[in-house]
């Protein structure tokens, strides 16, 4: 199955859009992930199952990877704990290299064409989105978020990551609506179905057309 969608059907309870950034607003993450390994700068085999463990698992925890989308430590701080790993995950995660993974995902287009069309069709828009202090320069650029959407809410910003309640919830207040209103747009699917849990109508992107596709049906735009 490409799209996974949780909640109701086509309803005009839904009030906003909520997207995620990395690998919703963006290229696909396996895709950029695939480039770096091929140009040979990181060895993924053993670096991305220690990525997907860590930042995107289904709680908010103690891990330094859950502190660092915090902003609790630094990505120096963070790359510091990691022993054998730490020069693989910089090269992988750090913005200073030249091969770090946010730096090389561009923006979707036809993800970004729905942010635009939500927004004219008379839906609120907002994001929900891990990330780390060092990258909200890029995120920024990605989201072209001014204009654009009515809450912008990054984990490291907050002080709070998914799949966390409250950092939900923070995004509900700043849109004015409840959960039950909210279409939440997330590629990870422990994000989902927390999302789901609250009370959320859901898309998982595990491929964006489809996804697409299924948030167009559900807001009938």
């Amino acid at each position: 199955m490409l799209c996974h969608t949780h909640g109701v059907p086509p309803s005009t309870s839904i009030k906003a859009v909520i997207f995620d950034v990395g690998g919703v607003l963006t290229s696909p993450l396996r895709e950029t992930f695939e480039k770096i390994q091929a140009g040979g700068a990181v060895d993924l085999s053993k670096v991305g199952p220690q990525f997907r463990d860590t930042f995107m698992v289904g709680h908010d925890g103690d891990l330094p990877s859950h502190r660092l989308e915090r902003g609790e430590i630094s990505m120096n701080d963070f790359v510091a704990t990691l022993g054998e790993a730490r020069d693989a995950v910089w090269t992988l995660m750090h913005p200073d290299s030249p091969h770090s993974l946010f730096s090389h995902v561009t923006p979707h287009d036809g993800m970004h064409r729905l942010v635009d069309d939500a927004r004219n069709a008379g839906y609120k828009t907002g994001i929900v989105s891990n990330i780390f202090t060092e990258y909200i320069p890029r995120w920024d650029e990605i989201t072209n978020h001014v204009g654009r959407f009515d809450s912008v809410v990054y984990s490291c910003s907050v002080g709070v990551r998914k799949p966390n309640r409250a950092i939900f919830d923070i995004a509900l207040a700043e849109l004015d609506i409840e959960a039950h209103e909210a279409l939440f747009i997330d590629d990870t699917p422990d994000m989902v179905s927390a999302a789901r849990n609250y009370g959320f109508v859901s898309v998982e992107v595990d491929n964006h057309d489809s996804a697409i596709a299924e948030a167009r049906r559900i807001l009938a735009i």
